[in-house]
């Protein structure tokens, strides 16, 4: 069976899509599927593709078409995350902000989630602030997860969370951030409750903040 998460690993490595459209299938038509695994080669694979972008290799283009393909895997997948997850214990509301469509690592972040047992409600990319508004008051979630990749988008974050706070719904929940463009300090200076510096650290922190539920 390793054999598989190895063939999954290496199709998006490759941003083999037609492979990737067998693999889907396949992995949800496996018994036995490991989601940990499972989780891990589809992280191991996009860092790489990550990497082949940063170094000139692979096109913005490239990351928009592997990012859609592993979106479009996470969908798919959902019932392995729900069976593996004993019990759903809270919502996380995720989304890259508005002005970035870069979504690669919240994807990961959403399926690590998943897997965790989160429902999560996944705003995708170029998410408003008003978007974000709308959907903690439709979700009442207890998480709420921002992206920014750009430097020229960061400033959203924190324009979100003020548009929360006006909205009364800012200490309803935690707020996590990520990507690139910020860090700790820049989390703290903002007001969010945490910073992850990559997707393996998503899950710990938000179990942390949430008091290790």
């Amino acid at each position: 069976m390793d054999d598989l998460y190895q063939e999954l690993q290496e199709a998006i490595i490759k941003i083999d899509t037609e492979k990737l459209e067998t693999l889907k299938d396949k992995i949800l038509e496996t018994p036995d599927i490991d989601v940990d695994k499972l989780v891990e080669s589809v992280r191991a694979g996009l860092e790489e593709v990550g990497s082949k972008f940063e170094s000139g290799e692979y096109y913005l283009a490239e990351l928009i078409l592997i990012g859609t393909e592993i979106s479009e895997a996470v969908e798919k997948w959902k019932p392995l995350f729900e069976k593996e997850a004993k019990e759903k214990m809270k919502t996380a509301v995720i989304g890259t902000v508005e002005g970035d469509i870069h979504d690669i690592g919240k994807n990961i972040v959403g399926m690590m989630l998943t897997s965790g047992g989160f429902e999560v409600i996944d705003l995708g990319a170029d998410v408003t602030p008003e978007k974000f508004v709308e959907a903690v008051k439709e979700n009442k979630p207890a998480i709420v997860g921002m992206s920014a990749l750009l430097s020229t988008t960061r400033d959203n974050i924190k324009k979100t969370i003020d548009a929360l706070t006006e909205e009364n719904l800012r200490d309803s929940v935690k707020i996590i951030i990520g990507g690139a463009a910020v860090d700790g300090e820049f989390a703290k200076a903002v007001g969010a409750d945490g910073y992850a510096a990559n997707a393996a650290e998503a899950v710990p922190l938000v179990n942390e903040l949430l008091g290790g539920s």
